[in-house]
């Protein structure tokens, strides 16, 4: 069994108001609106003077703080992250994992499972992790451009760095399992402007969440009775109030406060909900709670956590 050590968060401390936006992002005032009354965005954490790497490294640094017992036994980095490449050709940019790497240790990106990826990742982990071994997992990126930071009619992404520390023994947070489920007919979508591909999974996404999490929580072995709470990924407040009437679960017990202060921060979405959800005593010892998050491809990833 996997266990969550800890959770580490940084966020740019330059906040960007949904209204102010409007114009760099090519917004109408209708979608302004819509994405603020009826999605759920007021503000987001976005600075284009803020590099990628520090923002990282910061949410890494705090963790490993937290945790200097723990350093001795990181053996494998892993940077989880949606775009392909975080890094613009031929740029100035500093290697998120060469830190890593100048200390001997096993680094590697995970990316294909797009904002999915992160919780994929900590499948993975439970494979290759000895009983001594501690992964140290970032995950985030920048909302760079428009193309990137807007899905039409869907999400604007905001930025954070996210940090967890993943072994096994006593700690935090338990993963009592994890689970990944596909739709291949969506497989090729850039997410941009009139992409047929991405209109069709959006016709098909609220029925492909929902079956999803049935699934997972069969293989798991629990019923939604069995959850607390539901750690979502922060795409819409309206798609998961759908989602929610599909499998017949109160829309209360799907964590969506985030999503007004942070917006869609790629794959760091479920932990941050984790850690918010913990400091403001939502969820407590014993408790079971569902992360879930979909990545553009299509993939849905979950993982059932026992808070300790």
């Amino acid at each position: 069994m996997l266990t969550l050590f800890d959770i580490g968060l940084h966020f740019p401390d330059r906040v960007e108001k949904i209204g102010a936006l409007a114009e760099e992002l090519a917004l109408s005032r209708d979608q302004t609106r819509m994405y603020a009354r009826f999605f759920g965005f007021d503000s987001f954490r976005c600075d284009p003077d803020h590099a990628l790497a520090p923002l990282l490294h910061e949410a890494g640094r705090l963790v490993l703080e937290r945790n200097r017992w723990l350093d001795d036994r990181i053996t494998h980095v892993v940077y989880c992250h949606t775009l392909p490449s975080t890094a613009v050709f031929a740029g100035d940019s500093h290697s998120v994992l060469q830190p890593f790497t100048a200390r001997g240790l096993e680094a590697f990106s995970v990316t294909m499972n797009h904002c999915a990826s992160a919780l994929t990742a900590l499948n993975m982990l439970d494979e290759i992790l000895s009983d001594d071994d501690v992964a140290l997992v970032l995950i985030g990126e920048k909302a760079f451009h428009r193309v990137v930071r807007v899905i039409e009619n869907t999400t604007i992404m905001g930025e954070a760095g996210c940090a967890l520390l993943v072994g096994r023994g006593s700690g935090a947070y338990h993963v009592l399992g994890s689970s990944t489920s596909h739709d291949g007919r969506f497989a090729i979508i850039t997410g941009r402007p009139g992409d047929d591909n991405l209109d069709a999974f959006g016709d098909n996404y609220v029925e492909f969440a929902s079956e999803s999490i049935r699934h997972a929580l069969t293989r798991f072995g629990v019923g939604l009775g069995d959850v607390r709470c539901v750690m979502p990924h922060n795409v819409n407040i309206p798609s998961w109030s759908q989602i929610a009437h599909q499998i017949g679960l109160d829309p209360n017990r799907i964590l969506l406060s985030t999503i007004a202060r942070y917006g869609h921060c790629f794959g760091a979405d479920p932990f941050i909900n984790l850690l918010h959800a913990r400091h403001e005593g939502v969820v407590g010892p014993s408790d079971l709670v569902l992360l879930f998050s979909i990545g553009l491809g299509a993939t849905a990833s979950s993982a059932l956590i026992q808070v300790n």
